[in-house]
């Protein structure tokens, strides 16, 4: 049995490759910057590296390579736009994760998606101001409810399906 719909939180829309770089470039300095590339490339390639630096281990540790290397294969566009059945995306504007062009490259692979875009919502998919030491603590933060709008839209999708 199938599914009868799919909906996407907070969902990319491009190879992981490049969020990751999108979100290393300037925090990092040049060293660890350029062996986060290297390694990258080589878990493209499906090679593990084991020699992680350790302010790199958080992203690359040895035991989420495999993991990468699935995820790394996979082009998030491209296998939404294979789609069938009808589907949703649901994208924060505050996500410092994945962006709106994130959810607007999704709805362009599947054009007849409904896209819901939340105000403040993060990548937890909580309201949060745009800044980065409160979307950091957003992430522990689990008196934070979710945002009504995300609960929302999710009500008006499923009810629609029916």
């Amino acid at each position: 049995m199938g599914a009868d719909a799919v909906v996407s939180l907070a969902g990319s829309g491009r190879p992981l490759d490049q969020i990751i770089r999108e979100q290393l470039k300037g925090r990092l300095p040049p060293d660890l910057e350029a062996r986060s590339d290297q390694l990258l490339e080589r878990l493209k390639a499906g090679q593990y590296d084991s020699d992680v630096p350790a302010p790199l281990h958080v992203i690359f540790r040895p035991s989420v390579q495999p993991y990468l290397v699935s995820l790394l294969r996979q082009d998030p566009a491209a296998a939404f736009a294979k789609v069938k059945v009808p589907a949703l995306i649901v994208q924060g504007r505050n996500d410092i994760q994945v962006n709106v062009a994130d959810a607007q490259a999704l709805k362009a692979a599947k054009p007849d998606a409904q896209l819901v875009l939340v105000d403040g919502m993060n990548h937890v998919l909580r309201i949060v101001p745009d800044n980065l030491k409160a979307q950091v603590a957003s992430y522990n933060d689990r008196n934070l409810p979710l945002a009504d709008a995300l609960g929302r839209a999710l009500v008006t999708f499923i009810t629609s399906i029916r």
